[in-house]
């Protein structure tokens, strides 16, 4: 699998070739294993090229064929599912996931799609959804989500006829005070994509990035890596995707510096977080803040803020605020540098 896809990534095409015909010699194509015959139509572009004198041409080609046939049932499902939330006056809903990863692909990469369909709504919406794929016969698996369980998930799933479904209103992971938020910034700058002229709503190229850097639970057995340059786009803000990371997942910036050194001409590299070390342990108190503003069910701001660093930083009066952190932070910077 490594082999495939360096054949895929590598930025020399000659490189790529040589690391598809060591694949190619120890592979049996009587026993190609799932994780590979997901990867190879991303591949279709060189494969033409590559298996000219491949006596089991037929049999990949028949591969990409299949997964190509396969991709458009489900899309076919996706389009049946718009309309059904449409109908039931759900506001702009986005597919995501594999289904918006393999619409960005530009052919003649394919880019599989499993036997999951998923869809990004507003929570506002949820019920509505919810209630729309009941009356066409999906099965969830849990009950309609409300109350503090939004904030704590992103999603529910259903299934009909060995297909399944995730309902999200919310792509990432996140800590339950940031869950709004984030819900906000995916459903910001929704673009249309279209497949056979029928016109469908998808996340920003940026949060479309994001969420594949971040990964989850329903990431299938295609790697992260080949999304990141099936879905890339001349399009991207590179500047809003970075301050889109450092809110909701720094992880995804590790991902594409490591992702930059495998080839320079798939990511551009970031600079380090550059805020001074006063600076980061500010936003630690202000993140701890709001975690205990949310389990007490208190709004945000400024005068809360400061009364949550009175007590906790065991001050008698807000006055000496200004002192009592003056004094923290010069023991801090101190105990750094010894």
């Amino acid at each position: 699998m490594e082999e495939l896809l360096q054949a895929l990534l590598l930025p020399e095409p000659q490189a790529r070739r040589e690391a598809w015909y060591h694949w190619r010699a120890g592979i049996d194509i009587a026993a190609l294993p799932y994780d590979c015959q997901l990867l190879l139509p991303a591949l279709n572009p060189w494969l033409s090229t590559w298996l000219r004198d491949d006596s089991a041409a037929g049999i990949f080609q028949g591969v990409i064929r299949m997964i190509w046939t396969q991709n458009q049932l489900r899309l076919r499902d996706a389009c049946d599912v718009v309309s059904l939330f449409e109908a039931a006056g759900v506001r702009k809903p986005a597919v995501v996931g594999p289904l918006a990863w393999a619409l960005r692909t530009k052919p003649p990469a394919v880019r599989a799609i499993p036997g999951n369909l998923m869809f990004l709504v507003s929570r506002e919406d949820i019920g509505k959804a919810y209630q729309a794929l009941l009356g066409a016969g999906w099965q969830p698996y849990s009950d309609s989500p409300s109350g503090e369980w939004l904030d704590w998930s992103g999603h529910v799933s259903f299934a009909r006829d060995k297909l399944h479904l995730h309902l999200y209103w919310r792509v990432l992971m996140t800590k339950p005070e940031d869950s709004l938020e984030c819900e906000k910034v995916f459903l910001r700058h929704l673009q249309e994509i279209e497949w056979n002229r029928t016109p469908l709503v998808t996340t920003s190229p940026e949060a479309t990035l994001l969420h594949i850097l971040h990964g989850g639970p329903e990431s299938d057995s295609l790697p992260w890596q080949a999304d990141v340059l099936l879905t890339a786009t001349p399009r991207m803000n590179w500047t809003r995707f970075r301050k889109l990371a450092l809110r909701f997942s720094p992880a995804a910036l590790e991902r594409l510096a490591e992702l930059h050194e495998w080839n320079p001409l798939l990511a551009p590299w970031f600079p380090a977080d550059r805020h001074s070390l006063l600076r980061r342990k500010f936003r630690l108190f202000w993140s701890e803040y709001r975690t205990a503003s949310y389990g007490r069910r208190e709004r945000t701001g400024w005068l809360g803020f400061l009364r949550y660093l009175q007590a906790r930083w065991n001050t008698p009066s807000m006055w000496q605020m200004p002192l009592a952190g003056a004094r923290r932070a010069f023991h801090y910077r101190r105990t750094l540098l010894r």
